[in-house]
């Protein structure tokens, strides 16, 4: 499985060497919360809900609250080929963590090539580093977020995004 939300590929006429100006639609957004849904029916969908912040609150948005039960299982069995492995006082350690790529899908990220060479990264939702520092990364799923979770979901569907 690849983990990008597709390919942004434009067909352009022959004779047009500009790139249109790709702005994200609603329809997009449904393209990657499906895509995003395959990802999390996968084993590794238990780093995801492990992760905390607002990549635990866009698992949670693909496959519901009826799925916490199931990190609780222990760790996935593809562990040792993309997980975490910790070395402690001569004890060797496994779990599940997701890997760049895989963040970078969760967070909805696009690269927009441009005709001056340069590439625009976009993305539906912040990456960890910038939910970090955004000022509602207190520890826990608060309010708050739930609060702007909602609202950037509400724009998203919207078209204000």
């Amino acid at each position: 499985m690849e983990l990008c939300t597709y390919s942004l590929r434009h067909v352009l006429p022959p004779k047009d060497h500009r790139l249109p100006c790709f702005r994200p639609v609603y329809t997009d957004y449904i393209v990657y919360e499906q895509h995003c849904h395959e990802f999390m029916n996968q084993p590794r969908a238990r780093a995801a809900l492990l992760d905390g912040g607002l990549i635990w609150c866009l698992a949670l948005h693909s496959l519901g609250f009826d799925v916490l039960p199931s990190v609780l299982d222990g760790i996935s069995w593809e562990v040792v080929p993309f997980g975490l492995m910790l070395s402690i006082d001569g004890q060797t350690y496994f779990d599940d963590e997701l890997s760049e790529e895989e963040v970078d899908f969760m967070c909805g990220m696009y690269h927009v090539h441009h005709t001056n060479g340069n590439v625009e990264i976009v993305s539906w939702w912040p990456r960890p580093q910038a939910w970090s520092v955004s000022g509602l990364n207190v520890g826990f799923w608060s309010s708050q977020c739930e609060a702007w979770f909602q609202l950037r979901l509400n724009n998203i569907q919207q078209g204000i995004s």
